[in-house]
């Protein structure tokens, strides 16, 4: 799946039979970025921003 940086425009491509769980997370190599993808029940993937503080950006609440 394609995974692209909100905030440089950086993309990375993840496999998602290798992530454990429903969330996967990882740091942009090139600004540091907190990425976090989440796997939705159907299979479709939704990729969510998470700041340094660690709270979640681009969610409805």
């Amino acid at each position: 799946m394609l995974v692209i940086c909100e905030e440089c425009s950086k993309k990375y491509n993840v496999d998602e039979t290798m992530m454990r769980g429903e969330r996967a997370r990882f740091s942009c190599y090139e600004c540091g970025h907190v990425i976090v993808v989440v796997r939705t029940v159907a299979g479709a993937v939704r990729e969510s921003a998470v700041n340094a503080a660690g709270s979640r950006t681009g969610e409805a609440r």
